[in-house]
C-alpha cells in the first residue's frame, strides 16, 4: 500500500530528498489529500505504519471529515494503542491551531489518548483545557 500511495503523489516528477510523499504531488488538492489519508486509517487492509504516518499527516488538515477520522480511530484502538495516541495529538494539534474542540469527545477520552491531547492542549492552547484538567 505504501508504494501505491506514494505513486499516486509522486506521479510525474521524482521528489526531493527534504520533500515528503505528500508535498510531492502540488496537484492534488488538500480536500483530496485529506479523503485519502483518512481512507487509510479507515483501511482495513493498511499496515500499522502505513496507518501512523497517515494519523501523523492528518495534523496539517482540518474539517469534520479529518477530526471524525481521528476520533473514529481513537475509539477503535480504545484510546491506548500507538496508533490512538498518533491520532490523538493530531487532533490536539488541529484543535489548538483551530481554536475549537469537541467537548463531547473530550469528555469521553481517556488513558494515553486523553493524555496526548491533554498534553498538547496544555502547551499550544490552555485555554481550550477543561477547569481542573490537570
Amino acid at each position: 500500500m505504501r508504494t501505491w500511495l506514494e505513486g499516486l503523489f509522486t506521479k510525474r516528477r521524482r521528489r526531493t530528498s527534504d520533500e515528503t510523499a505528500l508535498e510531492s504531488r502540488a496537484e492534488i488538492s488538500p480536500e483530496e489529500r485529506a479523503v485519502l489519508l483518512v481512507g487509510i486509517l479507515d483501511d482495513p487492509a493498511a499496515r500499522e505504519d502505513e496507518k501512523d504516518d497517515a494519523a501523523m499527516y492528518l495534523e496539517d488538515f482540518s474539517g469534520p471529515l479529518v477530526e471524525s477520522g481521528l476520533i473514529r480511530t481513537i475509539r477503535a484502538e480504545d484510546f491506548t494503542s500507538v496508533l490512538a495516541q498518533q491520532c490523538a495529538e493530531s487532533l490536539g494539534g488541529i484543535w489548538a491551531r483551530t481554536g475549537h474542540v469537541d467537548p463531547a469527545f473530550m469528555a469521553e477520552l481517556r488513558g494515553p489518548a486523553k493524555d496526548e491531547v491533554f498534553g498538547i492542549l496544555g502547551i499550544r492552547a490552555p485555554h481550550l483545557l477543561p477547569p481542573g484538567a490537570f
